[in-house]
């Protein structure tokens, strides 16, 4: 079946060597190298000579760092660290050379063009990473781990790539596959041995396993949202009328001017998002086009793209303006917006006459925090309340595995309706046969979100979203 894969294969070799650039091309004190594949060493060979003088590295002790200069021809072109490692105890599981060299991007590429004009390939996209997933080093959700870590947004991202790169999802899920095998040997040797005495009165065991198994994955599920809240980050749209100080708020959450301010309304044509760190949850705020009629056709254009921002975040802060009364525009803003996920932030409170602004009676159930944008007063309050009203159902518990990406939702959802169909069949006296497909359809979903049952198509999509050299 060309749509799916094989398990992983431990010790699998590839038929080429890869090289790649693993760090950052831009100037920097250090900058790493890396080569994998049978042909790594040899390659890195003759390009090497240590600081003593001797050339090559098949001398040099595994695992330690050796002090020396890449040589082009009799040339040195920069002062280098080289280490090797063997296979299979690599981060490939293949032979691998890095070499860590001056940050330099220029002097970076040089190495690099030398590595290849020696026989390496350019490495793909994740190419490192799809090698020890397909050398069985990795599971899938190691793999996207390591993705997630890479571009964490907030400290509990990271805390939570991490516990997943240590292989928590993963020991869940196989502890998931074990209770299902236990359950389905029951239910083989019922369909195996009919006339051994092994009769569905080991039913009761199997319902009562299956209804574990259930409800420990309807918890992971529920959990799903909170693990891809922490990994995407919240969505916060910034909605309000022409002028009411949406960019100025921007730019005072984010301590920088991202956004353009001017006293003309109408200057914000389009969306702009940016990611902020409160508290160490990541949220996306995005500073929309005022939402207003309009004939000018790109204002038009900005403020559709505002409400569609406004209909799927998780929040809103509504802007108004504390110095004056509330007009049309507001009125409708406030109709329209949903109590429990909107928040109203009462601006230019600095030209507010009163402690409170006088619109007060038209909140009703709405929250609200006073703020001045521009003298950047009541900011952090503000800040905080977000937090409280974003995380007052999440509970951070990274003890246990969480399902972090639509991918593996999907998968854990089609093993839940899987397990819920044999549940059903069990009850209902079907035979051990149906009860049997369900049960390996949902073994077959488990494998889905650790990478043994996976498309080829899915696996490209995955690894072309890493960087090359990783």
């Amino acid at each position: 079946d060309q749509s799916q894969v094989n398990t992983p294969d431990p010790g699998m070799k590839f038929d080429d060597t890869i090289a790649a650039i693993a760090t950052a091309l831009q100037p920097a004190g250090l900058g790493v190298i890396r080569v994998s594949g049978s042909e790594a060493v040899a390659f890195v060979d003759s390009l090497f000579m240590d600081s003593s003088g001797k050339r090559g590295i098949m001398h040099i002790p595994e695992r330690q760092l050796v002090h020396g200069w890449i040589m082009d021809q009799d040339q040195a072109l920069d002062e280098v660290l080289v280490t090797r490692m063997q296979h299979p105890k690599t981060y490939t599981t293949e032979d691998l050379v890095e070499i860590h060299a001056h940050g330099s991007v220029l002097g970076l590429q040089s190495i690099l063009s030398l590595v290849l004009a020696q026989g390496a390939r350019l490495a793909r996209p994740g190419e490192f990473t799809e090698r020890a997933f397909l050398g069985g080093r990795m599971d899938l959700t190691r793999v996207e781990a390591v993705s997630d870590l890479i571009q964490a947004k907030s400290s509990l991202a990271l805390r939570q790539a991490a516990k997943q790169l240590q292989g928590k999802l993963y020991q869940k899920i196989e502890d998931f596959r074990h209770q299902l095998v236990d359950t389905a040997s029951i239910l083989e040797a019922v369909i195996e041995f009919p006339d051994e005495g092994v009769d569905f009165g080991s039913r009761k065991e199997c319902i009562s396993r299956l209804e574990h198994l259930i409800s420990g994955l309807e918890r992971m599920l529920l959990n799903a949202s909170q693990g891809r809240r922490i990994r995407d980050g919240i969505g916060i749209a910034l909605i309000g009328k022409p002028n009411v100080g949406k960019s100025s708020l921007l730019n005072s959450m984010l301590h920088e001017a991202r956004a353009i301010v001017t006293t003309v309304p109408g200057t914000t044509r389009d969306t702009i998002e940016e990611s902020i760190q409160i508290e160490g949850l990541a949220y996306r705020l995005t500073d929309t086009a005022g939402i207003r009629e309009s004939t000018n056709q790109v204002e038009s254009e900005g403020i559709q793209r505002s409400r569609k921002i406004w209909k799927e975040s998780e929040l809103t802060l509504l802007l108004l303006d504390a110095s004056n009364m509330l007009n049309e525009e507001d009125l409708m803003l406030l109709e329209k917006s949903d109590p429990a996920k909107t928040l109203v932030v009462a601006n230019k409170m600095d030209l507010c006459l009163e402690e409170q602004p006088s619109w007060m009676e038209h909140l009703k159930d709405f929250g609200w925090s006073p703020i001045s944008a521009k003298e950047g007063t009541g900011i952090e309050d503000l800040k905080h309340r977000i937090h409280l009203h974003c995380t007052s159902g999440l509970q951070v518990q990274f003890e246990e595995g969480w399902l972090t990406n639509l991918r593996q939702q999907e998968a854990g959802e089609q093993a839940l309706a899987s397990l819920q169909r044999a549940l059903s069949g069990m009850h209902e006296h079907q035979g051990e046969e149906l009860v049997a497909v369900d049960l390996r359809s949902a073994l077959n979903a488990f494998g889905e979100i650790v990478g043994e049952t996976t498309s080829e198509d899915l696996l490209a999509r995955i690894f072309s979203e890493f960087c090359i050299g990783k």
